[in-house]
């Protein structure tokens, strides 16, 4: 560095106002909380439902997930899209009037 940037950096180190400003200039806008997330069988554990059935949520494209190895991922933001789904058709009914048999099982496994 030159001479005059660690001049620079003297000043500001001398000047208690003049560094915490310069902080606030620096610090991230944003927190970066990452969304926790789960492998198929930590989301079956959390939510009672089969290994299975959240295998088969992925395949049928239902619930979002990323393979990495030989693990499926799962980001709690695409759970908490499922659930919504699952909300939605659990909330529409068939045309003779009866709902779905499996409709909400992913809501009603995230209420517990």
């Amino acid at each position: 560095m030159s001479d005059v940037l660690y001049a620079l950096l003297d000043e500001l180190a001398r000047d208690p106002e003049a560094v915490e400003r310069l902080r606030a200039l620096v610090a991230p806008t944003t927190t970066s909380s990452s969304a926790p997330a789960y492998t198929v069988a930590q989301l079956a554990h959390e939510t009672g439902l089969s290994a299975k059935a959240i295998r088969g949520a992925i395949v049928r494209g239902e619930l979002e997930a990323v393979k990495r190895g030989t693990r499926w991922i799962v980001s709690a933001d695409a759970v908490a899209a499922w659930a919504k789904a699952d909300r939605a058709r659990d909330s529409r009914a068939r045309p003779n009037g009866r709902a779905r048999r499996n409709a909400g099982v992913m809501a009603r496994a995230l209420s517990k």
